[in-house]
């Protein structure tokens, strides 16, 4: 029952935050479409914010979940790559742009909140690169390597450029022509990478 509950604050907090936004949301307007007060919602979450989080990374996990499926067995090695970390910073840098206006300090406490489920999801990306590595090297697409260290590896090294373009501490909103220098950006060092490892 408690995690029913759970699902109905998300729907109607998920409704609430698309009708009025984060900021004009307040937890009585979505514990009213539940039938519940704000005391009775703190049981099931600690705040607003790890609500709205909960929501956009439950979001992400969708789309990793469908990205993976759409990956096509008839891409080589170096295509099935660029084309997951290319639809990635697609969606995220969708979701930047409309990200509503929060603090600094709301960003941290999204953050802080959504660091565990976000490890998790990440975890399972590493995965399922290093899956695609392994298939790689089984076909003489790339030479033998240590598949887990490379997939942490591209990891790090598509965060760092996202970093630049996106970064958390930046106090300008990236632009659409920003997004797309990141994603030629990153293709090129993820080509240049892979192009190593052949």
């Amino acid at each position: 029952m408690s995690q029913n509950r759970k699902e109905q604050i998300l729907s109607a907090a998920s409704e609430c935050f698309a009708r009025y936004g984060y900021k004009k949301t307040t937890l009585d307007d979505i514990g009213k479409k539940v039938g519940l007060d704000k005391a009775s919602i703190y049981y099931y979450f600690k705040s607003k914010e790890e609500i709205f989080t909960i929501l956009v990374l439950n979001e992400f996990k969708r789309f990793i979940a469908q990205l993976q499926q759409d990956i096509v067995e008839d891409m080589d090695c170096e295509q099935q790559i660029l084309f997951y970390f290319e639809q990635k910073l697609q969606f995220m840098s969708q979701k930047t742009l409309i990200l509503p206006q929060i603090t600094e300090e709301e960003l941290q406490r999204f953050i802080a909140s959504g660091k565990e489920l976000y490890s998790e999801i990440e975890q399972g990306e590493k995965s399922f690169v290093a899956k695609i590595l392994r298939n790689c090297i089984k076909n003489g697409d790339i030479k033998d390597c240590n598949v887990e260290k490379i997939s942490d590896f591209l990891f790090a090294l598509v965060e760092g450029i996202k970093e630049k373009y996106m970064g958390v501490t930046s106090n300008k909103k990236p632009t659409s022509a920003d997004n797309e220098n990141m994603i030629q950006n990153v293709q090129m060092a993820l080509t240049i990478f892979l192009n190593g490892l052949k």
